[in-house]
């Protein structure tokens, strides 16, 4: 498995002037080697791959990538011990390009390029990406199954929400039933936003009771076996007005129809854009200002995205949200959010929580 994922790398680079890859990302070392430490530099100088990293890892990394050899640091630090390698490998002299991630640390790429000083250090994170957008059958079980741990949870929690409890003890329930359930941990902070905080994408919980009359919208996943999952619904506790049973109603609308359009070969601005001019059509759109969706799987924020500066073309495989939302500033939020994993023909859902607008 990672062989192969390591091969299509070195596929996407080819026609490039680029002869060799730095990783450190912790989630790309796990994706083209199987290491799960986290504190490692993978070097590939195309045909032959190394592992770079201290004591604390050395068993870890001979058990979990036994066919790459390992480069056990010393006295020396990352960027001594790449040039060593270098220069035993020809690399210095040749000049060579070598792809690295956008996400390398700026500390460490300043010292690479002080130490490889002649060695040309190309930004490659969307050839790296590439692959990792198309999730394999193993990825999109482990994703399936947590985001089964978030319906779970999501059904649990509904008899825990009224008026008197905290945004804060909703969430630290639903982070203890997910957990209760074999999540390793969460996809991100959960969100858990009542009243008029849900007009805030991204709230903080806070110690604020809930309230009859309040919007509570929630926002949260789990990691299982490493994979992460993803889900909002918004509740209504006590009977909501008709001002928000329409927001709902257009932000729901808004969800099935980009979700409609959800397959191999469509554009994910184009679906994002179904979505976006739905709630403008409406009234609301200066209200739903982040974007449809965005990829999910080791890390909960992933290429590709659904909004309008995400021109991909949708393809088999990839697990992608479905999030619109309508946010009315001091007023109350909306933001419901599914789970696909994009088909030839259409989709296959994976958050089977009940959309409707429940009243409790």
């Amino acid at each position: 498995m990672f062989v192969n994922r390591r091969n299509r790398l070195k596929k996407e680079l080819e026609g490039t002037d680029v002869c060799g890859v730095i990783i450190d990302n912790p989630s790309n070392l796990y994706y083209y080697t199987g290491f799960t430490g986290g504190e490692a530099m993978f070097v590939m100088l195309f045909p032959d791959s190394y592992l770079i990293t201290d004591s604390r890892y050395y068993e870890q990394v001979e058990k979990e990538c036994p066919d790459i050899p390992l480069i056990r640091l010393t006295d020396k630090g990352y960027s001594d011990t790449i040039r060593e390698l270098f220069a035993d490998k020809g690399v210095l002299e040749k000049k060579a390009c070598i792809a690295i991630e956008g996400s390398m640390q700026l500390n460490r790429y300043l010292q690479l390029c002080k130490t490889c000083a002649g060695v040309e250090f190309k930004e490659c994170s969307d050839k790296m990406n590439m692959s990792r957008m198309v999730k394999e059958e193993e990825e999109i079980s482990s994703i399936k199954k947590a985001e089964e741990i978030g319906d779970a949870a999501f059904s649990h929690i509904l008899d825990l929400i009224k008026p008197g409890v905290t945004e804060a003890e909703i969430a630290l329930e639903l982070e203890y039933f997910m957990k209760k359930k074999g999540a390793s941990g969460l996809s991100f902070d959960t969100i858990v936003a009542s009243g008029a905080n849900s007009s805030m994408p991204h709230a903080q919980v806070t110690d604020k009771k809930i309230e009859y009359g309040d919007f509570v919208t929630m926002d949260f996943g789990c990691i299982y076996q490493g994979y992460c999952s993803d889900m909002t619904r918004t509740v209504s506790v006590g009977t909501p007005t008709e001002e928000m049973k329409q927001v709902y109603q257009i932000v729901l609308d808004a969800n099935v129809r980009a979700m409609e359009q959800i397959a191999e070969g469509k554009k994910c601005n184009e679906i994002d854009s179904v979505a976006r001019d739905y709630i403008k059509e409406k009234g609301y759109g200066e209200y739903f200002g982040h974007g449809l969706g965005h990829g999910v799987g080791l890390d909960i924020h992933e290429e590709p995205r659904f909004s309008p500066k995400c021109d991909v073309t949708a393809r088999e495989n990839m697990v992608i949200t479905v999030e619109p939302g309508i946010y009315l500033p001091g007023k109350f939020g909306v933001r419901i959010e599914d789970l696909v994993v994009v088909k030839k023909t259409g989709y296959e859902k994976l958050s089977h929580s009940d959309k409707s607008l429940i009243i409790l």
